[in-house]
């Protein structure tokens, strides 16, 4: 290994600067992982990230993808990234394939690392998606942030022309979705964590009430109903937050939302 491939002080104080305007971002998934991917764009000098989240369970396993975001100097390669997506998940992508038999909960790959020229240029993902965006080269980072498989995933694409990431740019992708997926899911906001918006209309206004301070018998007379259903739907409110009382139901709702639109 060459001293170019090692990482400089400049990528890891560049990696934490991104990460932190992210954690600013952080109650809201869609807006971090969109700053997230802007950010990289710029960093790396690509013409697309794209990332989001989704359900691995174990090596081997397909990945299932929960959210889909993207920042892309070019408008046909978001569009061919959304259509394939819609169409074929990343089932299909050999790149994801080979990722998904690696060992370990953080993997970061260049394409070429993985999939061979040959295989890679007659592959329907090229042919359908990637030429289509005028994409080629790219590099994949996944990592587990969860025992129960849950899953931030990374990719960031080149034109075509352009050239391969070196094995700096790869290291330096690697260290920054380590030292990200310790976040996420505290301080980043997981898509994956249930969240208001889930909620049926009455359990809304349940939360709603306790919120303003409410007892479950005030939140019963406000609501106009018995006090028994304001407490199964309290008691809905726990589980689907996963918490034991009220004092964490509103701890973590505060938290984790500080902008509710109840």
């Amino acid at each position: 290994m060459s001293k170019a491939d090692n990482l400089r002080v400049q990528d890891v104080r560049d990696a934490y600067r991104v990460i932190g305007e992210c954690r600013d971002l952080g109650s809201q998934p869609g807006l971090w992982y969109r700053r997230l991917l802007e950010a990289l764009s710029q960093l790396f000098g690509v013409v697309q990230a794209a990332g989001g989240e989704a359900w691995w369970q174990k090596t081997g396993d397909g990945i299932k993808p929960i959210s889909v975001y993207s920042a892309s100097a070019e408008p046909a390669a978001d569009e061919a990234l959304h259509a394939y997506h819609q169409a074929r998940g990343m089932g299909d992508d050999p790149v994801f394939q080979a990722v998904q038999q690696q060992p370990g909960n953080l993997v970061t790959r260049t394409r070429r690392q993985v999939v061979s020229d040959a295989n890679w240029y007659r592959s329907e993902a090229f042919n359908r998606y990637y030429r289509q965006g005028g994409l080629d080269h790219h590099m994949v980072s996944v990592v587990r942030f969860r025992h129960d498989g849950a899953t931030s995933g990374i990719a960031l694409n080149r034109g075509i022309g352009e050239r391969d990431f070196s094995p700096r740019e790869r290291r330096l992708l690697h260290f920054f979705h380590a030292e990200l997926g310790r976040l996420i899911g505290g301080p980043l906001v997981s898509a994956t964590e249930p969240g208001v918006e889930r909620l049926s209309p009455r359990l809304r206004e349940t939360l709603a009430c306790l919120l303003e301070g409410d007892s479950e018998k005030q939140a019963a007379a406000r609501l106009r109903l018995s006090p028994m259903t304001v407490h199964q739907y309290v008691t809905a409110l726990y589980r689907h937050f996963g918490v034991g009382s009220r004092a964490q139901l509103l701890a973590h709702v505060m938290r984790r939302i500080p902008e509710l639109a109840l």
